[in-house]
């Protein structure tokens, strides 16, 4: 109990009445964080993109084109698609692949290695199924693969002699030759052999141009494909 002012022995002074209390300043709602960045910034997807393209120039050197999955061309340019869909660097990327599926095609084709021809064209097909080359060395692999062959071996001196013996087997062996349907081939040591042996090809009975193409190489041989019918010109 208060009285005249004094205090009661163990009692704690509490004014009265009691002294207002201080408003508590107002607040105004919490600004919002800063939201992470979901993309990377135009400077970042540069620089990736340029990354990508080295790797898939690297691999396509190296004929890394869609093999091995992890770490071939086809891989990285389609990373690159997904960075930069509209760049032409990436677009024209696809078509080096597939062009250098066709090119490994062709040689496997002059090698008559058709298992392989056939190979290398399905894997262009995966990565563009409607580029128009594709049809057409596939076309003149069934062609050539399915063609009857006609083969002359000849006697590397004979040859190099201009022997009588030589020219007249090529010049009956020429007579085939001259069909429609007909494709030839000759192996020879040299430039200069190889147009003799076709001259004495040329010798053979017929009015038709004997198409041959002619490759280095020994032993000195004609081939003559013919192929299936119709598909001569």
């Amino acid at each position: 109990m208060l009285v005249g002012g004094a205090f009661l022995p163990g009692c704690a002074y509490l004014p009265w009445p009691p002294a207002p209390s201080s408003p508590t300043p107002t607040q105004g709602p919490a600004a919002p964080a800063e939201p992470a960045p979901t993309h990377p910034t135009r400077q970042a997807q540069a620089e990736t993109l340029r990354a990508l393209l080295d790797l898939a120039e690297r691999a396509l050197a190296e004929d890394r084109l869609t093999t091995p999955p992890d770490d071939c061309a086809h891989l990285y340019y389609s990373q690159a698609l997904a960075l930069a869909p509209e760049d032409d660097a990436v677009r024209e990327g696809f078509e080096r692949i597939v062009e250098r599926y066709l090119a490994l095609a062709q040689s496997a084709i002059e090698r008559e290695a058709w298992a392989r021809a056939r190979l290398m064209l399905e894997r262009a097909t995966l990565v563009d199924a409607e580029h128009p080359g594709i049809e057409v060395l596939r076309r003149q692999e069934q062609l050539l693969a399915n063609a009857e062959r006609l083969t002359l071996e000849l006697d590397r001196d004979s040859v190099r002699r201009r022997l009588a013996a030589s020219a007249n087997r090529l010049a009956a062996f020429g007579t085939p030759a001259r069909r429609a349907n007909a494709r030839v081939r000759i192996r020879a040591a040299s430039d200069a052999d190889g147009r003799w042996i076709y001259q004495q090809l040329a010798n053979a009975p017929g009015e038709r141009r004997i198409r041959a193409g002619i490759e280095i190489g020994l032993p000195p041989q004609v081939t003559i494909l013919l192929l299936p019918t119709g598909a001569g010109g």
